[in-house]
């Protein structure tokens, strides 16, 4: 019989067991379905500033779900509302946490920013 990598003690069924990674297969259905929508959004842009270079992604009214608190006002980026999501390109800590560290700001905002 066919040896396997993997202990089969502790499974439980529908998912990996405590402290085992999940497979491709579960994180692709763990992840939010595909929308044509978000898809077709423009590709993030590099805006170079005193303060550093950012990437900044245009978020459509279509694809705006959520409330955001804009960083630059303190106010709600309300659902349908177009905004920017803001991150930096260059991170001490990399370009993952970067992006985790993404903002959603009203334009006018990050247009007056200081």
């Amino acid at each position: 019989m066919p040896r396997s990598n993997h202990s089969s003690r502790g499974r439980r069924q529908g998912g990996p067991a405590d402290g085992a990674r999940a497979s491709k297969w579960q994180r692709g259905a763990m992840r939010e379905p595909w929308s044509v929508d978000r898809v077709l959004e423009p590709a993030p842009t590099v805006e170079r500033a005193p303060d550093g270079d950012w990437m900044v992604r245009h978020v459509r009214p279509a694809n705006a779900v959520k409330n955001y608190v804009c960083p630059g006002c303190g106010r709600t980026v309300p659902p349908g509302t177009p905004h920017l999501v803001v991150w930096q390109q260059d991170s001490l800590l990399g370009s993952r946490t970067a992006f985790e560290d993404r903002r959603h700001w009203h334009e006018r905002c990050w247009r007056t920013r200081r």
